[in-house]
């Protein structure tokens, strides 16, 4: 028998979330290391509530955590994880029930995360009343010699402001958390480009060579536009997270450029 206790996260100090939080990611798909730096910029950047978030404590050593974010009556797990140590025994299933309790507290009315299909964790989010939205498709690190090749014109792209942009692509565009509007315009930095028509965009962080963090389009025929114009942009890797199977997915497979992680968007409704 593990004696534990359920808690929040609200006096926890960043070197401690820090060194939980590498402890926890220990042996995941991806490199998930941080330095506290990194840490403050993601916790930012995400909108973490440490105060509404739970951790799971075995002789006051944190060994597992969930972080929620809000926005308005929506709930987002922005992260959770157990210590390898101490998984598979029935703690996380705990942890997690402890956290849709909290949200139920705050009044939130369905909280939303994303996990990847082959995590053993779906399992236990649909044991807790987690059900499946739909799929959400992760492209990084993925070559561009041959989608260079099929781009064989010059495609014209606009500057535009960002409330444009956010207003075109608000009428097509449904986004998963980390692609919302809010969460978006959060990085310090970042510039819109549309196609001229008005029915295709993309949006980077950062100055000309930025790391593209949204990209949509209403029609078949936008969606070849703008990303045939990232592709010519830069010879940097393709890289986005959390795209549906829409006309940009569609585009990006007749390029050849196809998810390196499938995600699976997930809802629990609280009342």
């Amino acid at each position: 028998m593990i004696n534990f206790r359920v808690a929040l996260l609200e006096n926890i100090t960043l070197g401690e979330l820090t060194e939980i939080w590498n402890r926890c990611w220990q042996g995941y798909y991806f490199d998930m290391f941080y330095l506290n730096e990194h840490m403050k910029v993601w916790l930012d950047l995400s909108q973490v509530y440490l105060g509404c978030s739970m951790g799971i404590y075995v002789e006051n050593r944190v060994v597992g955590f969930a972080l929620l974010s809000v926005d308005g009556s929506d709930g987002w797990i922005a992260a959770a994880c157990m210590d390898p140590d101490f998984r598979f025994k029935g703690l996380f299933e705990i942890l997690m029930r402890a956290q849709l309790d909290q949200a139920l507290r705050l009044g939130l009315k369905q909280v939303y995360l994303e996990v990847l299909e082959q995590n053993h964790a779906l399992k236990v989010y649909q044991s807790v009343g987690f059900t499946p939205v739909r799929q959400l498709n992760l492209y990084r690190a993925q070559s561009r010699t041959k989608s260079l090749n099929n781009c064989r014109r010059i495609i014209p792209m606009k500057l535009v402001s960002e409330d444009l942009y956010f207003e075109n692509r608000s009428r097509v565009f449904k986004p998963a958390w980390q692609r919302r509007e809010d969460y978006l315009r959060r990085h310090i930095n970042f510039f819109a480009v549309m196609n001229l028509s008005g029915t295709a965009g993309a949006l980077y962080a950062g100055e000309k060579d930025g790391l593209l963090i949204d990209l949509w389009s209403a029609s078949a025929t936008g969606a070849d536009e703008v990303i045939s114009a990232l592709l010519q942009r830069s010879d940097q890797p393709f890289s986005l997270i959390n795209q549906p199977k829409d006309w940009i997915s569609a585009v990006l497979s007749a390029k050849e450029i196809y998810p390196s992680a499938i995600q699976v968007e997930m809802c629990a409704h609280l009342t």
